[in-house]
């Protein structure tokens, strides 16, 4: 019996301390933005909620790209300034980083020889690097009011390493703007 309530109150004890440091749970639906046409994923909220590492997988259809391709995407963003106004709103303005990875078959993989000549693309187009602005609008205290998980909406203005490396030896290269991406997301917490 003693032994029953020594690791009833022992489990009690690693229990609490856990669960007062558990990490906020998020789910991401984004569109555009290099992460696919669609891309639906999710994170975790680390570093008093400035730090969001998250994994999505996106789906471009054929008609965008010759075939259906699949673009998991792992993306670390970083919230460095954050504002509260009213009583149940927060403005955000973060950056952050992203590594891509495309199956399929992506540009290097071309048949066509007159459109990219054999080792035109020294590199894998199928992994792409990129950095990205995001600022964000969140409503953190909708589950008082309607019972509903908070949720933040947000824009993504970023590049990748393809777009960059395009623009540097290529006269007639692509304008600055059309350097970027942009993409619109949701984001769910838990």
């Amino acid at each position: 019996m003693v032994t029953g309530v020594i690791i009833c109150h022992f489990s009690q004890a690693q229990q609490t301390p856990f669960q007062a440091r558990k990490a906020p749970f998020f789910l991401t639906v984004q569109i555009g933005g290099g992460a696919g046409t669609v891309a639906i994923g999710g994170g975790v909220q680390l570093v008093r909620q400035r730090v969001e590492p998250e994994l999505l997988v996106g789906y471009v259809p054929s008609r965008f790209s010759g075939q259906p391709l699949t673009i998991f995407t792992f993306k670390t963003t970083y919230l460095p300034v954050n504002y509260a106004f009213g009583k149940h709103w927060r403005t955000s303005i973060g950056v952050g980083a992203y590594l891509t990875y495309t199956t399929g078959a992506t540009i290097r993989d071309s048949k066509d020889p007159t459109t990219y000549q054999r080792g035109y693309y020294w590199f894998s187009t199928k992994i792409r690097t990129g950095l990205f602005l995001t600022p964000r609008l969140a409503n953190y205290d909708i589950r008082q009011t309607s019972g509903f998980p908070p949720l933040a909406a947000y824009a993504e203005l970023g590049t990748n390493d393809l777009y960059l490396l395009s623009r540097l030896p290529n006269k007639g290269a692509p304008s600055f703007t059309e350097l970027l991406t942009l993409g619109f997301g949701s984001k769910a917490r838990w």
